[in-house]
């Protein structure tokens, strides 16, 4: 077996290491999505009202930064 290992290039050796690395995370990427599907349903939500409140609070605040400088 020794001399069978000693056949494979170090660009060979950085492929298979690759592939087994990109394995590893499509199988890591698929349990966390499935765990973490609820979060779209969350996000989907959360965002248009995350947008809207940083909207009001622009607008809130705007006439503030609109005044003369000589007043201060």
């Amino acid at each position: 077996m020794a001399q069978r290992r000693r056949g494979i290039t170090p660009g060979a050796r950085a492929r298979r290491a690759l592939l087994a690395d990109t394995l590893v995370a499509i199988a890591l990427a698929a349990l966390v999505l499935s765990f973490a599907a609820g979060l779209g349903v969350v996000g989907f939500f959360g965002l248009p009202v995350l947008v809207l409140g940083l909207a009001w609070i622009g607008i809130e605040r705007l006439p503030l930064r609109r005044r003369p400088s000589g007043q201060r």
